[in-house]
C-alpha cells in the first residue's frame, strides 16, 4: 500500500490553525480516522502498525492514545480479538468495552475461530511467514502483504471473571458464545463498563449504549422466563410424580416462575424520556420506536412528551424519513385534540410535510392539505383554503382513506367555490391541481352557481375550461338559457321534453332544485319566477302521466320541494348578521346532492405502529467525528450509534 496519500478533509482542519505542517505520525493518525469512517477497519490496523515503524525510528506521535481508540474500534468491527493491546482509558475516548461488545457479537454470530496452519509451510514454496501481533514493528515488505485472521481470545472471559458473573465451565474455562443468557450477560457488563470508561466530553450522546441496556435486560429477562418455565414443568412433573393434587402442582409451578419487579428499568424509561432529538435519532428505527411504546406510558410532564414527539417529527421531515414519520405522528395523539393538528398542519411545518414525496414513504399529504384548508377557511383565507382542498384532491389516492378524503375534499371544495367569485385565476387553480376526473364534477357546481345568478360571462369561462362529452353538454345547453336570463325559453324545453324523455327532465329538475337550496335567500328570490314556472311544469307532467307510476310519484315530490323552497324564503333571515352566519365554515349547506356538513370528523389515520423489540445482540456503530470545543480547539470524539 501506498503510505504518500495526499492530506484529505481532516489534515486540511488542523492545517489552518496550525503553526507548522502535521508530521508522519499525525498523518498517519489523522488517515487512520478517515479510513475507520469509510469502514475499512483492516487499513486502520495496517496505519497502526506503520505508527509502530515510524516510532522505532524514533518518531513518537502526539495522538498515540486517541490512536489507540480507532484501532480497538477497528478491531471490534472487525470481529479479531484485541487481546495484549493496551486500554484506551488513559487519554483515549475510553471505548474499549464498547469495542469488545461487537467482538462478543461477532464472535456469536461467526462462531469459533478456523484453524490455522503453522506459518512453516510457507518455506516449501520459497516464502516466509510468521504470527506477529500489534505491538510488533513489520518492514516494509511485511506491511504490504500483512493479513489478519480471527483467533481465540481471553479478554471476554477475563472480563466476565473479573465481574464475578463467570459460570462454571468444565472441564476448561472457556467463554461459551452458544449461550445467549451468559453472553447477554457479558455484552450488558460491557455496556455497563463503558458508562464508567467513555470521556464524555469526546462523544457526542451514550443514548445508544443507555437503550441496548435496557434492551439487553428486557432479552435477559425473556431468558430467565425461559429457563423458568423449564424449571416449572420439572417442578411439576416431579411434583405429579409424588402425588401432589392439581391445584397444589400449580403452586408449584407459580412459585418456581416468579421473580421480583426491577425498578431501575422503569427509571431508565423516564430517562429516556429527557432525551434530545438527536439522541433518540442515533437509535435505529426500531429500537426508537420500540423504546419510546415502552417509555411513554410512563410520561409524567405531557407537554414535554409532545415537544418531544414534535422535534423527532421535525428531525424526520429533514431526513426525508416519511415512513417512520407516520408512526410518530400517530404518537401526538392528535385525532381527538384540535390544537395538536394545528401543531403539525401549520405554517411552516406544514408545508414541508406536504413537500414529501409518496418514494419517501409519506402516504398522508392529502390528509394534511385537508386540514389545512379547513384552518384556512376557519381563518378566512378563502384563496389558500381553495387551494388546499384542490391539492387534497389530487393527492388523494396516496392516502390509505383515499375514498373517504377524496370525498371530503371535494364537498369542502364546492364550499369553497360557492362563497367564491369565478374568475380566470380560480379556474386556473382548479385545472392545475383538480385531477383531470375530477375536473368535471368540481366545475358543475360553479356552473349551476353561474346560471343561477345569471351570471353569463362567469358561465361561458366555466363551461369553456370543462371537457366536454355526454350528459354534461346536455345540462349546459339548457343552464345557458338560465345564465341568459330566458327563464321562458328553458320552462318550455323541460315541457317539450317532459313527454319524450320524462327520466332525464325529471332528474334536471332535481338538480335544479337541490342547487338552488344551496344557495343563499337573494340568489333563491330571485328564481321564484322560474320556480313557480317549473311547478306548473310538474303538474301538467303529473295530470297528462296519469296512474301512480314512478313519475307522477316522482313529480310531486319535486314539486313538494319546490313549495318548501318558495315557503321558506319568508322564514329565512336576511338581516347582515344572518348572511354572516351562512358563510360561517360551520354552517351546514349542500353542495350539489351531498349534504356538506362541516362539523364532520376529519379522517386523520395516523396509528402507531406495533413494533417488536429489536435484537439485543447486534454490534454497535463507533463512528469518528471531529468538532471544536468552546475553545476551538479540535476534538477527536465519536458518534455512538446502531
Amino acid at each position: 500500500m501506498s503510505w504518500a496519500a495526499p492530506l484529505l478533509a481532516l489534515t486540511l482542519a488542523t492545517a489552518a490553525v496550525a503553526s507548522e505542517p502535521p508530521s508522519n505520525q499525525t498523518l498517519v493518525f489523522y488517515n487512520a480516522r478517515l479510513a475507520l469512517r469509510e469502514e475499512r477497519p483492516e487499513e486502520v490496523l495496517k496505519l497502526w502498525l506503520l505508527r509502530n515503524s515510524l516510532a522505532n525510528q524514533g518518531e513518537r506521535g502526539s495522538h498515540d492514545e486517541e490512536f489507540r481508540s480507532v484501532v480497538w474500534a477497528a478491531l471490534g468491527n472487525r470481529g479479531l480479538c484485541q487481546d495484549g493491546l493496551a486500554k484506551d482509558d488513559q487519554g483515549g475516548a475510553g471505548l474499549w468495552p464498547l469495542a469488545l461488545h461487537n467482538w462478543v457479537t461477532h464472535a456469536m454470530v461467526k462462531g469459533p475461530p478456523p484453524e490455522v496452519p503453522p506459518p512453516f509451510g510457507a518455506f516449501e514454496v520459497g516464502r516466509q511467514q510468521r504470527f506477529i501481533s500489534l505491538n510488533d514493528v513489520l518492514s516494509a515488505p511485511e506491511l504490504r502483504s500483512v493479513s489478519f485472521f480471527r483467533g481465540t481470545c481471553l479478554l471476554a472471559y477475563l472480563t466476565m471473571f473479573e465481574s464475578g458473573q463467570m459460570p462454571q465451565f468444565e472441564p476448561l474455562p472457556r467463554y461459551d458464545l452458544e449461550d445467549r443468557l451468559v453472553s447477554g450477560l457479558l455484552l450488558r457488563r460491557l455496556l455497563w463498563l463503558s458508562l464508567q470508561t467513555l470521556v464524555r466530553e469526546k462523544v457526542q450522546s451514550v443514548a445508544a449504549v443507555e437503550a441496548r441496556i435496557f434492551d439487553l435486560d428486557l432479552a435477559l429477562v425473556r431468558l430467565r422466563a425461559r429457563d423458568a418455565r423449564q424449571q416449572s414443568l420439572t417442578a411439576a412433573w416431579r411434583a405429579r410424580s409424588a402425588g401432589v393434587s392439581s391445584e397444589g402442582i400449580r403452586e408449584v409451578r407459580e412459585a418456581a416462575a416468579a421473580w421480583p419487579e426491577n425498578s431501575e428499568q422503569a427509571a431508565f424509561l423516564r430517562r429516556s424520556l429527557t432525551w434530545r432529538a438527536d439522541e433518540w435519532l442515533s437509535l435505529n428505527r426500531q429500537r426508537r420506536l420500540y423504546l419510546f411504546s415502552q417509555a411513554r406510558p410512563l410520561a409524567r410532564d405531557t407537554r414535554a412528551l409532545d415537544q418531544l414527539v414534535v422535534d423527532i417529527i421535525d428531525a424526520l421531515i429533514e431526513r426525508k424519513a416519511g415512513d417512520e414519520l407516520e408512526s410518530w405522528v400517530g404518537y401526538l395523539d392528535a385525532s381527538e385534540t384540535p390544537s395538536k393538528r394545528g401543531v403539525l398542519i401549520a405554517g411552516e411545518r406544514g408545508k414541508r410535510l406536504l413537500e414529501l414525496e409518496p418514494g419517501t414513504g409519506f402516504r398522508e399529504r392529502s390528509i394534511i392539505a385537508l386540514h389545512r384548508g379547513v384552518a384556512f377557511l376557519e381563518s378566512g383565507q378563502m384563496q389558500d383554503a381553495l387551494r388546499s382542498f384542490a391539492y387534497a384532491m389530487a393527492t388523494a389516492e396516496e392516502s390509505r382513506e383515499s375514498a373517504v378524503t377524496l370525498a371530503l375534499a371535494r364537498r369542502w371544495l364546492s364550499f369553497v367555490l360557492s362563497r367564491y367569485e369565478t374568475n380566470e385565476e380560480v379556474i386556473a387553480t382548479l385545472k392545475a391541481l383538480v385531477p383531470r376526473q375530477e375536473y368535471n364534477p368540481v366545475i358543475e357546481d360553479l356552473v349551476w352557481r353561474a346560471a343561477l345568478r345569471s351570471d353569463e360571462g362567469s358561465f361561458e369561462r366555466v363551461v369553456a375550461s370543462a371537457r366536454r362529452g355526454g350528459a354534461f353538454d346536455a345540462r349546459v345547453a339548457r343552464l345557458r338559457l338560465l345564465a341568459q336570463g330566458k327563464v321562458g325559453e328553458l320552462v318550455t324545453q323541460l315541457r317539450d321534453a317532459a313527454s319524450e324523455e320524462p327520466y332525464l327532465t325529471l332528474r334536471f329538475v332535481r338538480q335544479l332544485l337541490e342547487q338552488l337550496e344551496t344557495e343563499d335567500a337573494d340568489v333563491r328570490a330571485a328564481n321564484v319566477p322560474m320556480l313557480k314556472l317549473v311547478i306548473r311544469v310538474l303538474d301538467s307532467f303529473a295530470a297528462k302521466s296519469g296512474g301512480n307510476n314512478a313519475h307522477v310519484r316522482t313529480s310531486e315530490e319535486l314539486i313538494a320541494r319546490a313549495q318548501a323552497i318558495l315557503e321558506g324564503l319568508s322564514h329565512l333571515d336576511t338581516s347582515a348578521a344572518g348572511r354572516a352566519r351562512s358563510l360561517s365554515p360551520h354552517h351546514e349547506a349542500f353542495a350539489g346532492n351531498i349534504r356538506l356538513a362541516p362539523a364532520d370528523p376529519l379522517p386523520w389515520p395516523f396509528r402507531t405502529s406495533e413494533t417488536e423489540a429489536p435484537s439485543a445482540f447486534a454490534p454497535l456503530s463507533l463512528r469518528p467525528v471531529e468538532w471544536r470545543d468552546a475553545n476551538g480547539t479540535l476534538v477527536f470524539g465519536w458518534r455512538l450509534t446502531e
